[in-house]
């Protein structure tokens, strides 16, 4: 399906909106893991991890994914002084070794295990105990998603039920932005960027919800916002609209010619991409279903039993009533 679910460090660094929304939630999440020993719950390639060690004390990654576990230590491990290890998450938060972390962040992965249930038992156990904790799952079935990799579908209803588990709870939603940039043309300058929100969102289709456990970021009311502004590439863009126009007009041609309409006509049938396409491959079915009739009236007319017809027609041509035959054989 084309699903990105593992982020790669080298997607995360780009200016795309999945890195942007990715990294806010972690940012967000480190502001209160100051000078605290980290559980990075479903960490994946360790970009979460990274950046909340930057204000942690220690940070420890987990996955269930082995061959993902090896590339976050030999990258992000290495370089970061982070612990990776390959462990079930629900059996991972039951085990002694989770009462020694001060926070555990768990974004996305609540819809990938196999028992929610039970991994929310365990944290509601940590939370109980003063752990912090702050976590996120997608909202799925407000936008119908289909995710192969999802085992639970949340939307906001569950979402809420999963928060209003824990008795200090705090959520937070998260909603997809547009930005403007104006710059100079040889790039000087500082960037004076500005929120204006026009709608605040409504919360039961946000994107993302999260929940944060005994502990507030610092700085969100009602909501908070980072924006990753990168100019987008106006160009390439118009580059390829000319591309696709030109593809347009042709495949239109094409379709003009072998479907047999006229030109006006052809424009307002085949205007569309895809509706092009099923003319065509509308035309080629009625194509072969012709073929196939023609061959077999062949095969009808040169069958023996009609060689008498020939005869016939020969002696009716010399009494001088060959139209008459012609008229009958065209009924």
């Amino acid at each position: 399906m084309g699903v990105e679910e593992r982020l790669t460090l080298e997607a995360t660094s780009a200016h795309t909106l999945i890195a942007t929304e990715h990294v806010h939630r972690y940012k967000l999440a480190a502001s209160v893991c100051d000078g605290a020993r980290v559980l990075d719950l479903a960490c994946g390639s360790g970009y979460g991890s990274r950046i909340l060690r930057a204000s942690a004390a220690s940070v420890t990654g987990v996955d269930n994914d082995e061959a993902t576990v090896r590339a976050a230590q030999a990258s992000v491990g290495e370089e970061e002084d982070i612990e990776f290890i390959t462990a079930d998450a629900a059996e991972y938060l039951e085990s002694p070794a989770a009462s020694g972390f001060d926070a555990i962040v768990c974004f996305e992965g609540l819809e990938h295990v196999p028992d929610p249930g039970r991994v929310l038992t365990a944290m509601e156990s940590l939370a109980k105990a003063g752990k912090k904790l702050v976590f996120s799952v997608p909202n799925s079935k407000a936008f119908h998603e289909e995710n192969e990799f999802h085992v639970t579908d949340f939307g906001f209803e569950e979402a809420m039920a999963a928060f209003d588990r824990f008795d200090d709870s705090y959520a937070l939603f998260q909603f997809m932005a547009e930005g403007s940039l104006i710059r100079t043309g040889d790039g000087s300058g500082d960037v004076d960027a500005r929120i204006e929100l026009s709608e605040h969102g409504e919360k039961e289709y946000a994107n993302h919800f999260i929940c944060f456990v005994n502990c507030r970021p610092d700085g969100v009311s009602d909501g908070r916002m980072q924006l990753t502004a990168a100019p987008a590439y106006n160009r390439y863009v118009i580059n390829l609209e000319r591309a696709m126009r030109e593809m347009w007009q042709t495949n239109s041609r094409l379709g003009r010619d072998r479907i047999g309409v006229a030109d006006s006509a052809g424009a307002a049938v085949l205007s569309r991409f895809s509706d092009m396409h099923l003319q065509l491959e509308q035309a080629e079915h009625r194509a072969g279903v012709f073929e196939a009739e023609v061959e077999r009236i062949k095969a009808w007319y040169d069958a023996p039993r009609y060689h008498f017809v020939d005869r016939i027609r020969t002696i009716l041509q010399a009494t001088g009533i060959h139209g008459l035959l012609k008229k009958l054989l065209r009924r």
